[in-house]
């Protein structure tokens, strides 16, 4: 593997356990089948050779990846190993996970208002419900321009 492919699939697996809180290996797979932009896919013995780990912890990563449908298997006719690949939609996944994260964060934001607006008059009251305003005015911004980019991305696989 190339200098540069590795050190792409470092910055992506390091990416996935920081925000998405994947452990290592699952990480490192799913960087590695990101950059496989074949339709090819990749053998779960590849797989296993390339990150010198136990088969069963390679299963159980890309059964994780399959799960949140991030990853897709497959078989060839003239062929009985699986292969594997990212899912042709994992990017909608993705997204639509980040616009629920985002509209039950609006949901919570929303209730501690409605709390806070409860509250005698103070100084602090106003400033919360002003700062309560400003971050549900980005939170709506933010759900319409995920859910704009889903519907164009839902158009490409159409």
């Amino acid at each position: 593997m190339n200098e540069d492919k590795l050190e792409l699939i470092n910055d992506f697996s390091n990416y996935f356990e920081e925000i998405y809180k994947f452990p290592p290996l699952t990480s490192k797979i799913y960087s590695y089948l990101i950059l496989n932009i074949s339709k090819e896919g990749t053998t779960f013995d590849e797989l296993v050779e390339v990150f010198n780990a136990s088969k069963s912890s390679v299963s159980n990563s890309l059964n994780f990846l399959s799960q949140l449908d991030y990853v897709e298997h497959f078989t060839k006719i003239d062929n009985r190993k699986r292969f594997y690949r990212v899912a042709s939609g994992s990017i909608i996944v993705r997204l639509k996970r980040f616009a629920s994260i985002l509209r039950q964060e609006k949901n919570l934001i929303n209730k501690f208002k409605n709390y806070v607006g409860q509250q005698s008059e103070s100084d602090e009251k106003k400033s919360l419900l002003d700062n309560s305003e400003i971050y549900i005015k980005y939170l709506d911004h933010s759900i319409e321009k995920l859910d704009e980019t889903i519907k164009e991305f839902e158009t490409l696989t159409e």
